[in-house]
């Protein structure tokens, strides 16, 4: 075979050379296909894996999701120990009560102190196998389940006492299954924790009950009146009744008087039912009417009073101890007296107001400008300025900023217990304590204190001072003083001087004694503000609140002893226990001697001086005390005591404006303080000044006001102190000896042989 230059035998030879290839090498043999069987035995595995994953998943959030649920659920601690919120009282002097700091009004009663019958009705309403579960209820929830699904709704509820106690403890009432899930193991926790008859007291202390109280006892006291322990089987059905829907069921609203009959009567039948009553007694209570005594509620009494006693608690036990902790808060109140003062204030400071209004009408003249006559605009001042208040803009001044306010306190002079404490005339428009917050300018009820250093230094009762024109020099220039009358009296005693409150003989004894033992003293009597030795500190030119004030004039009746001012007795927790009791403070400020003729001048003043009107409007005991009024009659003063009690009475305008002219202390202030004082005696026994160790009862000449001689012919008595070395009179020297019995026959004697002088003598001492 020839294979040159031809192409097919070259094709030729290649094929035979695959050929031969592929019978030296031939292609693998295929496998055979597995059965079918081993397939879906694989399938079947994979499946199972993943089934198991999902479930494994599944199962793993399902521990998360409890155990976030078991991580909410009561710590032991808190389960075993369980606070409710209580309500914390105040108490008057008298154990009233007064007022009540709550969130939750709840007042904390054991079981033996709830009736058996309202146990039972609750049982019998809420939860008829209470004392067989063990915290939950499976039939009666599957009953409720089979109930809802029918229904459609939540119709039903399924919780029992347990549950709803620790709903009410740990939970809220937002319907939730977590929610649910949780308060379920809750109970199951509560019935671990505690036995029936705990759980039945915890329960029946914390459930609401409608009109913001919680608990059976409270509620008792809000729709009955009476304690819990005291209801009879009807209105313990009508209060188990209450506690599926508290506000729809409550008896002391008459429009639920046919829903709540009909709500008692199934309570009835429930206690009928599980025997716990006769049918002839659950018919006989189902006719009876619903019972209704509703209490009024505490009265917001003395509000200043309280206002100072809550800071206080808030400040050493904290606000959640006040208002949840259920203290008890014994306080210094005298709540009768504190009633009349607050009729006063108001009664009195409406007198007032309409005064200032006419000098605000006056000044502005405003109802020309409205066209309506001057009557009409004073009788309808509120609504007429409501009506023009662009008007009243152009105006210089307004009656808004010449409100008249007041303050008062009163307090036992010998132990400092606050009795009255007003700070205003409206809580609810103002909160400012005046009486112990408003700093004023006392007026002539400053200068006791300046005639008590002057006492000190050696001055008397009888000491004489020239009542006359000066002129002082002064950083702000020459200051001719003025006596409010514009008059000069000459040489005047002490004593009168300031029974008539003297102006220029204050200034003198003050320069006469030094400012600054002036200042001293009355830092030692507790005035904390503004006091500048100039002049016109004599006659009030400082700073004082009426507590200050009222505290310092204490001294006089107490022996020169100042007892510091305090509002609580004591406090009690919820278990009776002594939180606090008040220990009395007091420092002696000034000797019993000079306390005792501070206050032997000082009722002078009431009786024959400026203070007059003390025994004008009735209030005829032994007292003492001093008016004060300010320039332009912008502040009136009157403090004055008793041997029991102290009582400062301040009258003005926040923005120290004029009340208009004559408003004094006598006029703005006394009648407020008579009538609080009345009260506040009420159940005290007379009592006089105790005249103390060393003082004695002298005679001074008329003449000369010097220690008189058996030859003077016209003496009055004093007292001083029994070491004082005053000058003898100088003018009646010995003339001849007048032998007493001359006196006795000149004088006369009365029928039980007791000469006029020792009578009158004895007169002046029981007066004073």
């Amino acid at each position: 075979m020839n294979f040159d230059n031809n192409d097919s035998d070259i094709f030729d030879l290649e094929q035979l050379e695959r050929i031969d290839f592929q019978k030296e090498n031939p292609p693998p043999k295929k496998r055979p296909e597995p059965p079918q069987k081993k397939v879906v035995g694989k399938r079947f595995l994979t499946l199972f894996f993943i089934v198991v994953l999902i479930l494994s998943c599944i199962a793993g959030m399902g521990l998360k999701f409890l155990h976030y649920i078991y991580m909410t659920l009561p710590k032991p601690e808190e389960l075993s120990n369980i606070q409710p919120s209580l309500v914390t009282k105040v108490y008057a002097s008298d154990s009233s009560l007064v007022h009540e700091f709550s969130v939750e009004r709840r007042f904390w009663v054991s079981l033996n102190d709830i009736p058996k019958e309202l146990q039972q009705a609750v049982v019998s309403i809420e939860d008829r196998r209470f004392y067989t579960h063990w915290g939950i209820d499976i039939k009666r929830i599957f009953g409720a389940v089979v109930v809802d699904v029918i229904s459609g709704e939540y119709a039903q509820g399924a919780s029992t006492l347990t549950q709803q106690l620790a709903r009410n403890v740990y939970l809220t009432s937002k319907q939730t299954l977590i929610r649910k899930i949780r308060e379920i193991l809750t109970a199951i926790q509560l019935e671990a924790y505690y036995t029936k008859d705990e759980i039945m007291e915890l329960y029946l202390n914390m459930v609401y009950l409608g009109a913001g109280v919680y608990g059976v006892e409270a509620a008792s006291q809000r729709y009955f009146s009476k304690p819990v322990k005291e209801l009879t089987l009807n209105e313990c059905a009508v209060l188990a009744g209450c506690i599926q829907l508290p506000e729809y069921y409550r008896p002391d609203r008459k429009k639920n008087h046919k829903r709540t009959t009909i709500r008692r009567r199934s309570v009835l039948i429930g206690m009928r039912k599980m025997g716990f009553i006769s049918k002839a007694t659950a018919k006989q209570v189902a006719a009876d009417s619903i019972p209704s005594n509703p209490q009024p509620a505490v009265s917001k009494k003395a509000p200043y009073f309280i206002e100072v006693v809550r800071r206080h608690m808030e400040k050493t036990y904290g606000e959640h101890k006040l208002y949840n902790g259920g203290l008890s808060i014994y306080t210094t109140l005298d709540v009768k007296a504190q009633d009349t003062t607050d009729w006063a204030v108001s009664y009195f400071l409406d007198s007032l107001q309409r005064r200032t209004n006419r000098l605000f009408l006056d000044s502005t003249l405003a109802y020309k400008d409205l066209k309506v006559s001057k009557i009409h605009y004073l009788n309808n001042f509120d609504s007429i300025y409501t009506a023009n208040k662009e008007f009243y803009k152009e105006l210089p001044d307004s009656l808004r900023l010449r409100i008249v306010q007041a303050s008062v306190v009163a307090l036992n002079a010998h132990t400092g217990a606050v009795r009255v404490l007003t700070g205003g005339r409206d809580f609810s428009e103002s909160k400012f304590n005046r009486a112990m917050q408003a700093r004023r300018q006392p007026g002539s009820a400053f200068k006791p204190f300046v005639y008590t250093v002057a006492i000190d230094s050696g001055f008397t009762p009888a000491s004489i001072v020239m009542d006359q024109p000066i002129t002082l020099e002064t950083p702000e220039g020459l200051w001719r003083p003025e006596n409010y009358e514009h008059e000069f009296y000459g040489p005047v005693t002490i004593r009168h001087s300031l029974k008539k409150s003297i102006n220029l003989v204050a200034i003198q004894v003050l320069q006469d004694i030094g400012a600054y033992n002036v200042i001293n003293l009355a830092r030692k009597m507790g005035l904390k503000h503004r006091l500048n030795p100039v002049p016109a500190l004599a006659i009030g030119a400082c700073e004082a609140t009426n507590m200050e004030m009222t505290s310092a004039y204490s001294v006089y009746p107490n022996y020169g002893f100042q007892a510091t001012p305090y509002f609580i007795e004591a406090v009690f927790d919820k278990n009776g226990r002594c939180l606090e009791k008040h220990e009395p403070e007091s420092k002696q400020v000034i000797s019993p001697q000079t306390a005792f003729l501070m206050s032997s001048m000082l009722t002078t003043v009431v009786r024959a001086g400026t203070g007059a009107q003390v025994g004008a409007r009735g209030f005829h005991r032994p007292t003492g005390g001093k008016t004060g009024t300010t320039n332009d009659y912008s502040d009136a003063w009157f403090i004055g005591f008793t041997p029991q009690i102290a009582c400062g009475v301040w009258v003005g305008v926040d923005e120290r404006r004029s009340m208009g002219y004559g408003v004094t202390g006598s006029k703005g202030s006394i009648p407020i303080w008579v009538a609080t004082m009345k009260s506040l005696h009420r159940k005290l026994p007379l009592k006089n000044f105790e005249q103390p160790k060393n003082i004695a009862y002298a005679n001074f000449c008329r003449t000369t006001n010097k220690l008189a001689t058996r030859y003077c012919p016209d003496v009055y008595q004093e007292f001083i102190k029994a070491d004082h070395q005053g000058d003898t009179c100088d003018v009646h020297v010995a003339r001849g000896y007048r032998r007493p019995k001359s006196v006795i026959k000149r004088l006369g004697t009365n029928k039980k042989g007791t000469t006029n002088i020792e009578k009158k003598k004895k007169r002046r001492s029981l007066q004073f």
